[in-house]
């Protein structure tokens, strides 16, 4: 035996090793191997093509209501805040300058592009869970789909609510008490943002990984997937910051980078969103329910 044959041999048998001994690694090469198999890659593209045009149509459909109907220019800010935090790349200036005059065209674009969104996202991380992509009658499916994608914006509008609410409260304590300037509050401040922010996006998370599918389980199963997917989410809007302060001197690439970096950012995140699916179908943790069909699955 040659040895390069002998080398071999022994990263395989310590790879087997490896895995043996570390759950989280054996779990972690599973998903892996189900992500390839679901052709996941390819699934992420169709949902970045339709998450980008629904990006923009929720960003415009949010600024005109809450310019138009609501005026409170704090609550404005706080959503140009979480939007400029989440997309580095999204202009969200431009898009609340035109929130008035766009929102009509957004109330028509968003349903429709939400939609297709909704249809995309439940067929591929259906396709990882091994279940059928397309359940029941095609116009229930699509009102259900309507469905998710109307709770998922509630449930969006009802985190950022509490999570102001909650940064007036810390603001008013800290002027009360030792002056919002002071290094404890400050960093006080900071803190409680930082931890609120994680906990909307694995509360989003939470809600992907279950209500486009149509699946029911349990927290411990999907708590770990939706805390990868809010990792990986600060880890892109970092890369996405740092790009941006690249290139903020060259006008010429603003110009090209705006919407490819755009697009890039979705298609990580979505690889990132189909990859957790993955980590959460090949996790032996607890019953799933189905409840397109409702039989139990394991």
């Amino acid at each position: 035996m040659s040895a390069a044959r002998r080398w071999a041999d022994r990263m395989a048998t310590g790879w087997k090793r490896a895995r043996s001994r570390h759950g989280w690694l054996d779990h972690a090469v599973r998903a892996l191997i189900r992500y390839d198999k679901a052709d996941a890659g390819r699934l992420s593209a169709a949902l970045t093509y339709y998450a980008f045009f629904a990006t923009f149509a929720l960003a415009l459909l949010g600024f005109a209501i809450l310019g138009r109907i609501l005026d409170y220019p704090e609550a404005l800010a706080q959503v140009q805040r979480y939007l400029s935090d989440t997309f580095p790349r999204l202009d969200v200036q431009a898009l609340r300058t035109a929130g008035g005059t766009a929102g009509l065209v957004a109330c028509v674009v968003l349903p429709l592009a939400g939609l297709f969104w909704m249809d995309t996202l439940r067929s591929a991380t259906r396709a990882i869970w091994r279940l059928e992509e397309y359940p029941g009658n095609f116009f229930l499916r699509q009102i259900i789909d309507l469905g998710v994608v109307a709770g998922l914006g509630v449930l969006l509008s009802l985190s950022l609510t509490v999570a102001f609410a909650a940064e007036r409260v810390l603001t008013w304590l800290a002027v009360n008490t030792v002056g919002v300037d002071a290094m404890p509050a400050r960093g006080v401040l900071s803190v409680a943002a930082f931890v609120l922010g994680i906990g909307i996006n694995t509360l989003l998370a939470m809600a992907l990984l279950t209500a486009p599918p149509r699946l029911r389980l349990p927290l411990r199963r999907v708590i770990g997937p939706a805390l990868v997917i809010t990792i990986g989410l600060e880890i892109l809007k970092t890369l996405g910051q740092a790009l941006l302060n690249l290139t903020a001197a060259n006008p010429a690439y603003q110009v090209v980078t705006g919407a490819v970096a755009m697009l890039l950012f979705l298609k990580v995140l979505n690889q990132l969103i189909l990859f957790a699916t993955a980590l959460a179908a090949t996790s032996a943790t607890g019953d799933v329910t189905d409840l397109a069909t409702r039989p139990g699955r394991k």
